[in-house]
């Protein structure tokens, strides 16, 4: 990954945050995008099943 697309993806990532801040419904939000993200780590061959936090 260039320089430049790990900058995209932090801005993406902080631009998530912020729409989840300011979200009226938080967890809706948070849901549609964590949707989002599994739908494209499983476009690059990524299973998440497996990624949870307890």
């Amino acid at each position: 990954m260039t320089d430049n697309e790990q900058i995209a993806t932090m801005i993406d990532k902080y631009m998530d945050l912020l729409r989840i801040i300011q979200a009226e419904d938080k967890v809706k939000e948070a849901k549609n995008q964590l949707r989002e993200t599994r739908a494209k780590l499983e476009a690059f061959g990524v299973t998440v099943e497996n990624l949870t936090i307890e």
